[in-house]
């Protein structure tokens, strides 16, 4: 199944299709997709460094939009979807505090969980449901998720062909440590959320 995946990413990202799969995995992302888009973002850019910056932005964009949809999510429809959700990655119970410190540190929350492995969409659903200010909201997630993205592409971009050497050599091993690193914050959630 790793393979099949990693060759899924590889065959997307030299197609026509590349940054509309970037965009569609960075968007659904932000708001109820468990996986993030950093593998497809960092496929997608060593094997075509020239648009590193470009990809990064548009990965951003999305995310960005993505997130005002989880946004909309704890807003509109909290009961219907975003409990469900919360639940999922094992946050219903915390909750209450996440809102409480939300409407404490709005921004400087935002901007510190949408840089690390801890799951965005839980913060942009407990952005809505806290109705964090919109420009505050945005601000903070156009700032760190343009910051991640492009800090991921640049790495890329120098190391791009390393890396894709790695992977192609050590497949399993290479996104074994992906998939692990989504468990990482997925635990991460669970311990301090």
């Amino acid at each position: 199944m790793i393979e099949k995946l990693y060759d899924w990413m590889l065959r997307q990202a030299e197609s026509k299709n590349a940054v509309r799969v970037l965009m569609f995995v960075s968007f659904i992302e932000s708001s109820f997709f468990p996986l993030p888009p950093d593998p497809v973002l960092a496929i997608v850019v060593a094997k075509n460094k020239d648009k590193a910056i470009r990809y990064a932005l548009l990965c951003a964009i999305a995310s960005v939009l993505g997130g005002f949809f989880g946004y909309y999510i704890g807003y509109s429809f909290f009961e219907l979807i975003g409990e469900k959700i919360l639940s999922f990655y094992g946050q219903a119970e915390k909750f209450s505090d996440i809102v409480a410190t939300l409407n404490k540190w709005a921004f400087w929350i935002i901007c510190a969980k949408g840089l690390t492995p801890i799951p965005y969409k839980i913060v942009t659903i407990a952005s809505g449901f806290a109705k964090i200010n919109l420009l505050t909201f945005g601000a903070a997630s156009l700032i760190t998720r343009t910051t991640r993205f492009l800090l991921l592409s640049l790495v890329c971009r120098v190391f791009g062909d390393q890396f894709l050497a790695f992977i192609e050599k050590h497949k399993k091993t290479a996104l074994t440590l992906i998939v692990v690193s989504v468990l990482i914050g997925f635990l991460l959630v669970k311990l301090f959320i």
